[in-house]
């Protein structure tokens, strides 16, 4: 039988380790996140772009889960929040991704 998935995205090493001083999931707050939860999904240009990573726990807040709009709104703000409190600087694909998804931010 055929292996029928569909194509996503996997974040970078860079990106992954971006998140590695971060402790808290950003589903439940507790500090054992252990995936990379692609917050808008990952089947577009810009998927794997640093602002679409949500540091979840795995088994516990993310498989089965569907993400309501408002909830992937906070974990997005709540990215770039982390990503300038680190001093992540923008590349032009994340401005893409912002560009893309300015209901978010605004």
């Amino acid at each position: 039988m055929a292996n029928i998935r569909r194509y996503q995205k996997d974040f970078s090493k860079e990106t992954r380790e971006l998140f590695l001083n971060n402790y808290e999931c950003w589903v439940c707050g507790k500090n054992s996140w252990n995936a990379g939860h692609h917050i808008l999904g990952g089947e577009f240009e810009e998927a794997d772009s640093p602002l679409n990573f949500g540091p979840v726990c795995n088994t516990t807040c993310h498989l089965g889960r569907h993400f309501s709009e408002d909830e992937n709104g906070r974990m997005l703000k709540r990215t770039r929040k982390y990503l300038q409190l680190i001093g992540y600087k923008l590349t032009e694909k994340d401005k893409n991704f912002i560009k893309l998804n300015k209901k978010y931010y605004e």
